[in-house]
Formats: C-alpha cells, sequence, structure tokens
C-alpha cells in the first residue's frame, strides 16, 4: 500500500461463567483487561499502544483456569485494576484511540471481542465506535499447511513465540505481527465481503447396499475434508465462507453443493 491504513488491533480478557458450552454471556462475563494497538500499515510498526486491567464490581470471581492461563488474579485486580468511574474514563480513552483508526482488528473477534467490547460500552454508557473489523481468524488467507488457528499456533508457524501469552496488549502486537505479513488490501475485502454459508448435498445412502454406502463414505470424506462442519440441529454439513471467494470463482468442490439462504 502506498499510504497504508491505520489500524486499532483489540484484544480482551476476561471472566467468562461457560464460555466453552454456550459462549459470550453478556449478562454475567467480564472484560479484566484491554489491550489495543494502533497500527500504521505504511510504516510497518505501532504508534499508539493502550493496556489496562479492569475490575468491574459485579465480576465473577478468577477461576484457577483463568489465572494459569493470564496471569491475573483477584489480588492483581484489586491491586491494579480500574475501578468504578475510572472505567468510564477508560473507555473514552479508548473510544478516542477507536476514532483514529481506519479499520479494527481482532482474533476471533465476531466470537468473543466484539460482543464483550460491546457490552462494556454499554454498560458504562459510552458510545463505542462502529467500523468494519478485520478477524485474523478468518479474513487472512493463510497457506493450506497452516491447519491451526490459535494465536499460539500461528505464532509458531510464523518463527516467533509471544513471551507473555494470553496478556491483552502482547497479544494485540502476535496478531499484527502476523498481519503484517500479508496483504493488507485484500485483507480488508474479505472483511468487507459478506458471509455465507455452503451446505453440502450430502443424502444418507441406503444402508443395505454396499456400493451405496461406499460411495457416500467417498464423499463425506471429501467434504469433511473441505473443512465442512456437521450441524446436528440442522442435521447439514455447513460452512461459512466470505462470498467475494464464490464471486472470484475460487470454490470448486467435485461434490455437490448450495448457499443457504
Amino acid at each position: 500500500m502506498s499510504t497504508g491504513p491505520l489500524i486499532l488491533g483489540i484484544d480482551l480478557e476476561g471472566i467468562n461463567k461457560d464460555l466453552v458450552h454456550k459462549g459470550v454471556d453478556i449478562k454475567t462475563d467480564r472484560v479484566i483487561e484491554i489491550g489495543a494497538v494502533l497500527w500504521d500499515w505504511q510504516l510497518g510498526q505501532p504508534v499508539k499502544i493502550f493496556s489496562e486491567l479492569i475490575d468491574e464490581v459485579d465480576r465473577l470471581p478468577i477461576s484457577q483456569e483463568v489465572e494459569d492461563l493470564t496471569g491475573i488474579n483477584d489480588n492483581c485486580l484489586e491491586k491494579w485494576g480500574a475501578k468504578g468511574a475510572a472505567i468510564k474514563e477508560i473507555l473514552e480513552s479508548l473510544k478516542e484511540l477507536m476514532a483514529k483508526a481506519d479499520y479494527f482488528m481482532a482474533h476471533n473477534g465476531t466470537g468473543y471481542d466484539i460482543p464483550m467490547l460491546r457490552a462494556m460500552f454499554d454498560r458504562h454508557s459510552v458510545e463505542m465506535p462502529e467500523k468494519v473489523w478485520i478477524d485474523t481468524m478468518t479474513d487472512i488467507e493463510y497457506p493450506r499447511q497452516m491447519k491451526g488457528r490459535s494465536m499460539a499456533l500461528l505464532e509458531h508457524s510464523h518463527g516467533f513465540i509471544n513471551p507473555f501469552p494470553h496478556r491483552a496488549v502482547t497479544d494485540v502486537l502476535a496478531m499484527l505481527k502476523i498481519a503484517a505479513q500479508y496483504d493488507g488490501k485484500r485483507m480488508i475485502k474479505m472483511a468487507e465481503s459478506p458471509r455465507v454459508t455452503l451446505v453440502a448435498s450430502l443424502k444418507a445412502p441406503n444402508w443395505k447396499d454396499p456400493a451405496a454406502v461406499s460411495e457416500f463414505n467417498e464423499v463425506k470424506n471429501k467434504v469433511a475434508k473441505s473443512r465442512f462442519k456437521w450441524n446436528p440441529s440442522t442435521k447439514q454439513w455447513t460452512k461459512e465462507i466470505h462470498k467475494i471467494l464464490i464471486d472470484e470463482g475460487k470454490i470448486n468442490y467435485d461434490f455437490e453443493y448450495f448457499i443457504k439462504e
């Protein structure tokens, strides 16, 4: 890019009631750390760094699992976490930084950071700026041999180790270091593209017919290798993709599928 955009990378650490099984619950889940880095894409480096610990009065106690993962415990938050009115001041400062950016960036932002951050802004009556979010989990076209999408695996695949994993600002810097190795314009196109759901046309065979079962299993293996996932509620094999990939003719599976309306 001749004149690169300003991208604000954001990462949150939080305490969640049941993230694994139920996802984000904005009624109970709370942010315990905010990290944000304003990255000048043209210069390829950070220009503003923002880092705050948060101790909301109604947060859940820090679990041993979260402490083991982040190093943050109740004593740390009681000593260093922003409380009461200071949290709103922090969000106002973050809002100013967000206003400077052309785009926001997070890793699994849709699944975690965006709903957690938006709920926090709402709780403290601060208007959160709305811009396009680039998600480094889905909006970067990684080489096919990079199977994993966790930050730890991506850091290793890109030749470095984060010395402070699962702390907000260091995770942001690691994310931006990875993203900087890819085409920024392409990432933005991917982020701006709507996502659609593909459904594999895979119907159960006559289980008494060995030939039909064999053919079914062959197609099923192709579907699974193409990273379609079984959805037990709809009883379908589905995959979310960027619509731009369909428009560009880059989706070519050797089995039948359709776009879910």
